[in-house]
């Protein structure tokens, strides 16, 4: 019987946890409980980012691993947040059905586009593209969640424009398969390159979001909105 590596195993059970989390999202919406479905979310996020980043780092990358990754990412990113703003905001309203519903088909194609780049990707030479095509789907269900964060600061606007909320939530559905190129993370350096700045800052969001979690979110949100024109600026003069 052949054992088991923990090497190429770890990732895996990180993804899987992250898909715990994702459900777990859906049942907390399911009662009520959106502040601890969003919390689930967000813990869906951080598992998203530690499992590829330790799969690069253990050079462990499988085709398993990748397949995983893309379900548990639309569960986690696509179904859950979907479900919980339709549950929150809009109480079931046939408006917030066809807004949640239009989120979570969009999240899945572009789940299934970005495989699909990323197979022809393997067939190419050259350096990894440092530029998504469109918004990343966990960055999207941070977007959609805003307006649910807005109503715990004491700010209940959503619930007094649902036709608002769902045309956002429809454009971000729309910017998740758009060709709107925007900034990768998983670039091959860091541009913080000190250890003790990188210490340093992530102390600082670390202590943000355990004591100012919805603050912080919007904060992170409104600023990576920001960054998309200068993505496009950047990916124009590097086609040059």
């Amino acid at each position: 019987m052949k054992k088991l590596d923990l090497r190429v195993l770890l990732p895996n059970i990180i993804t899987l946890s992250g898909l715990s989390f994702g459900l777990s999202s859906i049942r907390f919406a399911l009662e009520s409980d959106f502040n601890l479905a969003i919390v689930c979310i967000l813990f869906a996020g951080l598992c998203d980012v530690l499992d590829g980043m330790l799969a690069r780092h253990l050079q462990s990358e499988s085709d398993l691993g990748a397949q995983l990754d893309s379900l548990s990412d639309f569960l986690s990113f696509g179904i859950a947040p979907g479900l919980l703003i339709y549950m929150s905001i809009f109480n079931q309203a046939s408006i917030g059905a066809f807004a949640a519903l239009a989120f979570i088909i969009f999240s899945c194609l572009r789940l299934a586009l970005y495989n699909v780049r990323l197979e022809e990707s393997k067939t190419e030479d050259g350096e990894p593209d440092h530029f998504f095509s469109g918004i990343p789907t966990p960055v999207g269900a941070i977007l959609v969640i805003l307006p649910l964060t807005h109503s715990f600061m004491g700010y209940d606007w959503a619930y007094e424009n649902l036709n608002f909320v769902a045309g956002y939530i429809i454009l971000i559905s729309g910017l998740l398969v758009s060709r709107i190129p925007t900034f990768s993370i998983k670039r091959k350096q860091f541009l913080i390159q000190s250890k003790l700045a990188f210490l340093i800052l992530f102390s600082l969001i670390a202590l943000s979001m355990i004591n100012f979690l919805w603050i912080t979110i919007n904060v992170f949100a409104l600023v990576y909105l920001f960054t998309i024109p200068f993505s496009i600026l950047a990916w124009q003069s590097g086609s040059r």
